[in-house]
């Protein structure tokens, strides 16, 4: 899996030719040494970290967007994947990507960064990464729609009537069913195909009611798509994103009190880079633990850097999509791999689901 101008949605199509024309441009190929280049979601570093970086140490960050995983690991594997010098990859496909052979190990860098991190999360992007950013997932919802505030799953995988054609899910397999499978408080990971087929059949339910099975901030550059939509699943910031693109404060965002799953997003160098003294200074300078406060109050994502409460605003301290409760917590998963039964079982209930 912020209080940005940019959404991290967009079109897997519009995606394509972004990238097409961003990375085999000639401003592209032309750009100086001293440019690091990033493979990032859009809005995931703030401008003023990259402007602090370009006046500190002369080293500018060029930024590349992705919207969907498979597109940015699609581009990793490709010769263009060689352009970049950084990537933002959440903490279990890390691994996988680890293991093919498409990022590479960085044990002295991780040692050496290692004392700025709780070890949760250190541990979590295992050889192969730096911890960056993490949240959870959870419902955003029209405060002015619902006469009380919503705190349930139930709320958006059991809809009333009155929000049919207004519900927005995320058809990703690992999201979609572990949303299901945790309203049952059950492991969103779990590999019993009873629960598995529960989950299905409750999902079958919610399946009329539905307005979008994308990404809720895809539809930000639709203003029409966004008016129709109620309540959707999202992560923690989306709200702010909606509220901008709105321009009126009416979305929340709540993590329900059956838990959540939480993600951790990892930066990493894919195998077939550079690796230059430009990244490692460039991966240092966005770990501190002064521009990492600064990168995630900006753009709003809570922040695995360990004791930096004293540099930290009391609004961020206390919003409970950045911190939430921690009995919340206690209830909530880390991503972790699934079973290939399990992964194959999820993609055909989405594919079932469509």
């Amino acid at each position: 899996m912020s209080k940005r101008s940019l959404v991290k949605g967009r079109a897997v199509l519009s995606c394509w030719l972004y990238l097409l024309f961003v990375v085999c441009s000639p401003l592209y190929a032309h750009q100086g040494e001293d440019a690091v280049h990033l493979y990032n979601w859009e809005a995931f570093l703030a401008p003023i970290v990259i402007e602090k970086l370009r006046q500190d140490h002369q080293i500018s960050i060029e930024q590349i967007y992705f919207s969907d995983e498979s597109v940015r690991d699609e581009l990793l594997l490709s010769e263009r994947g060689k352009t970049i010098d950084i990537v933002v990859v959440e903490s279990v496909r890390l691994q996988t990507l680890g293991q093919l052979g498409v990022v590479r190990p960085i044990p002295e860098l991780r040692q050496k960064l290692s004392f700025r991190f709780e070890h949760k999360w250190m541990e979590a992007c295992g050889d192969f990464g730096i911890p960056y950013a993490w949240g959870t997932s959870g419902i955003l919802y029209r405060r002015d729609k619902f006469s009380k505030p919503v705190d349930s799953w139930e709320t958006l995988l059991k809809p009333n009537k009155g929000l049919d054609g207004k519900v927005s899910m995320y058809y990703h397999p690992i999201d979609l069913v572990g949303v299901a499978l945790l309203s049952s408080n059950k492991s969103p990971f779990t590999d019993d195909e009873a629960s598995l087929q529960q989950a299905h059949k409750l999902l079958q339910t919610q399946r009329s009611s539905l307005a979008s099975t994308d990404y809720i901030l895809a539809n930000v550059a639709t203003p029409s798509a966004l008016e129709s939509i109620d309540i959707a699943f999202g992560y923690a910031g989306d709200h702010h994103v909606l509220n901008e693109a709105e321009n009126r404060d009416v979305w929340e965002y709540v993590v329900p009190n059956e838990g959540t799953i939480v993600w951790l997003e990892c930066l990493a160098i894919p195998a077939g880079s550079r690796f230059r003294e430009q990244t490692t200074v460039a991966l240092d300078y966005l770990t501190s633990p002064e521009v990492a406060t600064l990168n995630a109050q900006s753009a709003w994502f809570s922040t695995p850097n360990a004791n930096v409460e004293a540099l930290l605003s009391r609004e961020y301290r206390e919003d409970p999509a950045i911190s939430p409760a921690s009995n919340l917590i206690e209830k909530s998963f880390l991503y972790k791999p699934v079973s290939d039964n399990g992964l194959l079982i999820r993609q055909r209930i989405v594919e079932d689901l469509r």
